[in-house]
């Protein structure tokens, strides 16, 4: 049987100290990784829970509503001031629009795209949209500047 001379610690093998530290930080690097994941990855509602959420949350229509008209004003003054071309203000005003039903009814508008807005039930905003993109998108289709601040006004008006 072998005696007390065989056992030899930690400490006679050569860097056992930079050994332990790599492996504790490897232990925190792989925690490190499953903390952020489970804390930041993002975890979509289905839309009925989405919908219940939005409907729970009480906004303030009038006051959204003077907002988003007082955005649509700076967008035209930025327009009739030579500041914003007309794609600019196409592409703002569809912003501002999808922006502002998220705002009041709580649907992920901002991120959909014009199929998504067509299927949803709001067509009055996808009309509006579908009449920005045109102009938004095509450089040799200009698009009617005064029209377009008109459509924005009206919808922001009429919502609701």
């Amino acid at each position: 049987m072998s005696g007390a001379d065989d056992f030899f610690g930690p400490y006679q093998y050569p860097l056992w100290v930079l050994w332990l530290v790599l492996g504790l930080v490897g232990l925190a690097l792989v925690v490190g990784w499953y903390v952020f994941v489970f804390r930041f990855s993002a975890r979509r509602l289905p839309p009925a829970q989405r919908a219940a959420l939005a409907a729970s949350r009480p906004a303030d229509l009038a006051d959204t509503k003077a907002k988003y008209l007082a955005l649509i004003d700076e967008v035209e003054t930025a327009a009739t001031s030579g500041r914003l071309n007309d794609r600019g203000v196409h592409s703002r005003l569809s912003l501002l629009l999808r922006f502002f039903a998220h705002e009041t009814n709580g649907v992920d508008t901002h991120v959909m795209t014009l199929a998504d807005l067509r299927e949803s039930n709001l067509p009055r905003l996808a009309g509006a949209v579908e009449q920005y993109y045109p102009p938004a998108f095509r450089l040799e289709e200009p698009g009617d500047t005064a029209r377009a601040v008109a459509t924005a006004r009206d919808l922001v008006s009429s919502w609701g």
